[in-house]
């Protein structure tokens, strides 16, 4: 099942995070995620966490259509976001609306969750409509395609471990069975070879975000 879980933050694209989750079959929002689905015309099938951060009138517009809402108190071992992920079953595919351009922690938190849970095998990528990251956890892989501009992407690759047996098609600066470290450069702002719309990238051990941006 294909489940659009909605979190708060600056920066989203509506448009784009609207035409998504209305191809989900499940939506829920985080807290102030539910402004978010809100400002989508997106309708959540129901609310969870502390609502310490949702706008008044939004709480009182889904209790008036009867979302139900699932409250945890403000002080918790997780985040909205995570015991919204948390609580879905395994094997759900799992967007998760964010900020990627807001409170560095709250956006760091974000993609180690989404590779910790991506470990254990959850199928999970964050979005804010304008940039895109997934997790990768070796042995692993990803293959995009169809890429409409592809010239105006870029793709970075950020290890979050010793990344070993890197493998990349489709991109300009190609890696075959590439080692990365955590904090080097080498695989930052890559982009789709000329002529393209697709690429395909391996890693065989180690944790790491393919992060696609705009350029």
């Amino acid at each position: 099942m294909r489940v659009a879980v909605f979190a708060g933050g600056p920066g989203i694209d509506t448009d784009r995070v609207s035409s998504i989750a209305s191809s989900c079959d499940i939506v829920i929002a985080a807290d102030s995620g539910a402004d978010v689905a809100a400002a989508c015309g997106i309708m959540p099938s129901k609310v969870v966490g502390d609502m310490d951060s949702i706008d008044p009138d939004t709480m009182e517009f889904l209790k008036g259509k009867r979302v139900p809402f699932e409250v945890y108190p403000v002080e918790k071992d997780m985040t909205d976001s995570e015991i919204c992920v948390s609580e879905l079953p395994a094997d759900d595919e799992v967007t998760l609306i964010c900020s990627l351009t807001g409170r560095p922690d709250h956006v760091l938190s974000n993609m180690m969750m989404a590779i910790r849970m991506h470990e254990k095998g959850r199928d999970i990528t964050l979005t804010d409509g304008i940039y895109d990251f997934i997790p990768l956890c070796g042995p692993d892989s990803i293959s995009i395609d169809g890429i409409q501009d592809p010239d105006a992407l870029a793709i970075s690759l950020i290890p979050f471990t010793e990344v070993k047996g890197v493998t990349s098609e489709g991109l300009y600066y190609k890696l075959d069975d590439t080692n990365l470290t955590p904090g080097s450069s080498l695989s930052v702002s890559n982009k789709v070879e000329q002529g393209g719309n697709s690429f395909t990238i391996t890693v065989k051990q180690g944790k790491m975000g393919v992060l696609i941006v705009p350029v």
